[in-house]
């Protein structure tokens, strides 16, 4: 196990280094090889200080994968490409995202549960900042062109668009013989069928 790290010395600063030194841990051991234990012993802090700050291993790990998505997310390119059109903008961006989840397959299928097991549809919903605006901003966008119906607005369309996208991704996740892409491609063509 690599030296534990020294704990900062501000109070401020104390989650930000449990989440580098899990974001470590998982890293180097995987996901389910991590306890909040050793998390605590390698960031030098008590459990009561860890739990404070994360309750459960899935909170340290939501933040950590909602960082990274943000992060990656933020460097893409999402202006609309008029002359290409629905299908195919939406499909260059499910490869794009069937290549990432590839790369955090390790770390989706606890995330998706906990969001799940977590989920309340009576929370106050705070900004967005995963796919669904990118969905509703292609959708939006196809309307406009006549591509697809404009009887229901583009946000609503984009929520359902993002269950079919997460529902591939459950099958993909627990049926790991699957290709991502096909799935994906197989909610576009649903998708489309039935919003055209």
């Amino acid at each position: 196990m690599p030296d534990r790290s020294p704990r900062p010395r501000r109070r401020a600063e104390i989650p930000a280094h449990i989440q580098e030194v899990a974001r470590n841990l998982f890293e180097s051991k995987g996901y389910a090889g991590v306890t909040m234990e050793q998390i605590a012993g390698q960031a030098a802090v008590s459990k009561r200080t860890l739990y404070k700050y994360f309750p459960v291993k899935e909170t340290l790990l939501e933040r950590l994968l909602e960082e990274k998505l943000a992060m990656d997310l933020a460097q893409r390119d999402f202006r609309i490409d008029h002359q290409a059109g629905f299908r195919d903008s939406v499909l260059r961006l499910l490869h794009g995202s069937a290549q990432w989840c590839e790369q955090h397959a390790d770390y989706l299928l606890p995330y998706i549960r906990y969001k799940f097991a977590t989920f309340d549809p009576g929370a106050a919903a705070g900004e967005d900042k995963g796919l669904l605006p990118v969905w509703a901003m292609l959708i939006a966008s196809a309307q406009e062109r006549g591509e697809l119906r404009s009887a229901r607005p583009a946000r609503q369309l984009g929520t359902y668009f993002h269950y079919l996208y997460l529902g591939a991704l459950m099958r993909w996740l627990t049926e790991p013989r699957l290709d991502l892409r096909r799935e994906f491609d197989m909610v576009v063509d649903l998708f489309i069928d039935g919003a055209a």
